[in-house]
């Protein structure tokens, strides 16, 4: 039985409470904004974090774990941890070592995975954003599926834009290249 098997069942047993908050992470500014959003959490209330990161082979990538083996996945792992942990370090600056983390690298969908390891933990948090028509339809949305999936609080952060007046019209824009 693979994680997201085991996401979709649900054990007999409640799970042994874990005061621990749970962190969906990838590269995007949504995940950024619910790291920090955590991160402050866990200053307040002295709850440790796990952050979850996911990734999935592609098909190319499958051909080659079939005639290489596990070598090419162990990379890959390797590789997303790494990317990983710089990402995690750069997004909380400071603050990395005034919370209590750890970093959990797994190869599957990241719903069905983040929902699998928050069982039993005091919440878990996600980034969002809006996905609309054929996007939504095609990679669906992580903060749905936690939100409809997840027996614990999820809370889903949305990426913080920051307002500053425009230089020529005077309305406010948000920060970013300038195009």
């Amino acid at each position: 039985m693979n994680i997201n098997d085991q996401a979709t069942k649900r054990p007999d047993a409640p799970a042994e409470p874990r005061n621990e908050v749970v962190v969906g992470i990838d590269d995007s500014p949504e995940s950024a904004a619910a790291l920090r959003w955590a991160a402050e959490q866990s200053k307040v209330s002295g709850a440790p974090l796990r952050l979850v990161h996911t990734w999935q082979i592609s098909a190319t990538a499958s051909a080659a774990v079939i005639s290489g083996g596990a070598a090419y996945l162990e990379a890959a792992a390797a590789d997303a941890r790494a990317r990983a942990t710089r990402w995690v370090l750069d997004t909380l600056g400071g603050d990395a070592a005034q919370v209590r983390w750890v970093l959990e690298v797994h190869e599957g969908g990241a719903g069905p995975v983040l929902v699998a390891k928050a069982h039993g933990a005091r919440m878990l948090v996600v980034g969002t954003h809006e996905h609309t028509g054929l996007r939504r339809a095609v990679s669906g949305s992580v903060s749905h599926y936690a939100l409809a999936h997840a027996d614990l609080p999820v809370v889903a952060v949305p990426s913080t834009r920051i307002a500053v007046p425009a230089a020529r019209n005077g309305r406010a824009s948000p920060v970013g290249p300038l195009l």
